[in-house]
């Protein structure tokens, strides 16, 4: 299941709203670059709680190929506009939370198939969206990997849940997590919009109130007195 509306969305905004302001290209490549050390250190994190020099291995050299997209991100957002850096991320909690027990490792890792997955979709709409500049390169290489992550993530929650049904059982409760959280991003920002609006409004009438004052006391203070200037001899 992809998330085609937003995938859609991406490829039709991104022509608009990237290309004639490098700034804003910039800033979103910087998040881009936030997003991926993110998710690398989410996965150092795991490789704490994995035994299998195997599995080991595979999980750092994903991890690896995160901090190349990081760094390759920031990379070319230096090319472009310089711009503030991205809002930083809020406080994270590791995904992988050994408390769970034994539903903490097949938990992380349908969390992070589903999310491969979306960034896959999400690199390839931006790769289809931006045209031809330094950065599309960047979301074709990105992509590639990604889509190799996919397969990975996929490859080690059958090997611990043991059977494709379970597997995807797995990657539905992690994608209707990540759906509710979406929503309640969506929501906050949504919620911020009246707040804007009220303190837009509060501040135009604020400058109007004190411009309408200032009138009034300049209408109420005494004139001045004009003095002819004495005739030259």
């Amino acid at each position: 299941m992809t998330n085609w509306p937003r995938n859609l969305l991406t490829r039709v905004l991104v022509p608009l709203t990237w290309r004639p302001f490098s700034g804003r290209m910039a800033s979103r490549l910087k998040y881009f670059s936030v997003m991926e050390a993110d998710s690398a250190w989410q996965l150092l994190h795991a490789l704490e709680q994995i035994d299998d020099p195997p599995t080991r291995a595979l999980v750092l050299q994903h991890t690896l190929e995160e901090l190349h997209h990081a760094s390759e991100f920031d990379r070319v957002a230096s090319q472009y506009e310089a711009s503030h850096p991205p809002k930083p991320l809020l406080h994270r909690d590791p995904i992988l939370d050994p408390l769970k027990g034994e539903d903490a490792a097949p938990a992380f890792l349908a969390h992070a198939h589903v999310g491969e997955k979306d960034v896959f979709d999400q690199f390839n709409s931006y790769a289809a969206g931006i045209g031809d500049c330094p950065a599309r390169s960047v979301f074709l290489e990105a992509k590639k990997d990604e889509l190799g992550h996919v397969g990975l993530t996929h490859k080690l929650l059958l090997a611990i849940v043991g059977s494709p049904k379970e597997a995807d059982r797995w990657i539905r409760r992690a994608r209707l997590r990540r759906a509710w959280e979406s929503w309640l991003r969506f929501s906050r920002r949504l919620g911020e919009i009246p707040m804007r609006v009220l303190l837009t409004v509060l501040y135009v009438l604020g400058l109007l109130g004190g411009a309408w004052a200032c009138r009034q006391r300049l209408d109420e203070a005494p004139g001045f007195v004009e003095f002819e200037s004495p005739a030259l001899p």
